[in-house]
């Protein structure tokens, strides 16, 4: 993804000389479709190793009601595996799906030709399930837990879109905040079984530029 974020880069300072005509204007319609995945293993040097995959996609639909500010709408999926193992034996594991859809707001503002700054606010709703498992070698344990989260809530978002033709754009969201609402259930299996349940508030801002996440976007 790091390479995609400096071709990103590139082609902005690139624009900056260039004309546009950004299909940007009322009445107009997108499809965008924003993708991610990493495969990783590592070995480190006391006999650890680690194994790290994901996937994530998320088609959107947008229809500009104003110049330069439309109504965006769309769903993302993703799916995270996770183990690592020690010298020990030991090993747990992590599998995680989560499901998202939204509706909100988005204003283009033009930096220069070709080259606008993306502010994204609206609602989502999002449809987490975790499933943890641990296996101590040593004294032959099993640990595991699942956990189903429901979250309702306020998100933002800031990014650029860069436009190369009247036609497409990249675009690049960097930051993102939440306010929401959740529902937690879990259930721990292990030496003893117990269950809970609990909900409550949650806010939390995040950065993108480690993983950064690129769309490609349509218009007509």
């Amino acid at each position: 993804m790091k390479k995609f974020l400096i071709l990103f880069v590139y082609l902005g300072i690139y624009s900056m000389g260039q004309e546009a005509n950004a299909q940007i204007s009322q009445g107009n319609h997108s499809v965008g479709l924003e993708f991610g995945w990493s495969d990783r293993s590592v070995d480190f040097f006391d006999e650890r190793s680690q194994e790290d995959d994901y996937f994530r996609f998320t088609p959107s639909y947008s229809y500009f009601i104003e110049d330069q500010f439309s109504i965006i709408g769309g769903g993302r999926f993703y799916t995270r595996k996770s183990n690592n193992t020690n010298q020990n034996g030991n090993s747990p594991g992590l599998k995680r799906k989560e499901l998202d859809v939204f509706v909100g707001l988005r204003k283009h503002i033009e930096i220069r030709p070709k080259l606008f700054m993306l502010a994204t606010y609206g609602l989502r709703y999002s449809w987490t399930d975790y499933f943890t498992e641990s296996v101590n070698a040593d004294e032959e344990l099993l640990y595991s837990y699942r956990q189903k989260v429901n979250q309702f809530g306020l998100f933002g978002n800031l990014g650029l879109a860069y436009f190369p033709s009247e036609k497409f754009s990249f675009e690049l969201i960097f930051i993102e905040g939440q306010f929401f609402k959740f529902y937690n259930k879990r259930i721990d299996a292990g030496q003893n079984n117990s269950n809970y349940q609990d909900n409550g508030w949650g806010f939390e801002v995040d950065g993108f530029l480690d993983q950064p996440s690129l769309a490609l976007r349509y218009y007509f």
